[in-house]
């Protein structure tokens, strides 16, 4: 066998990991829209009424820093999952 040619050791079937990430980013991809049409509005409101625009600073300082530590775990778990992906692929020259 040539030495140059790579041969799995451990074969592992990582649809069930694919198909987590990909669940996870469907479910970013919704989320993302929504924003952005939160965001439209959010903005079209300003121009409107600038007076408003302390209060809407208030809210969102207030809003990020209660969704941090969720966006903390999520990143986290993201971590994971690409760890579990790639210590399931085992190589050998």
């Amino acid at each position: 066998m040539p030495i140059s040619r790579l041969e799995v050791q451990h074969h592992s079937d990582l649809r069930p990991h694919l198909k987590q990430i990909l669940s996870c980013v469907k479910s970013l991809h919704v989320t993302l829209s929504a924003v952005m049409a939160d965001v439209a509005a959010i903005r079209k409101t300003m121009f409107e009424d600038p007076e408003n625009i302390d209060t809407y600073r208030n809210q969102l300082k207030q809003t990020i820093a209660t969704t941090k530590p969720l966006v903390d775990e999520a990143m986290l778990s993201y971590d994971f999952l690409m760890q579990e992906i790639l210590d399931t692929e085992q190589w050998s020259n």
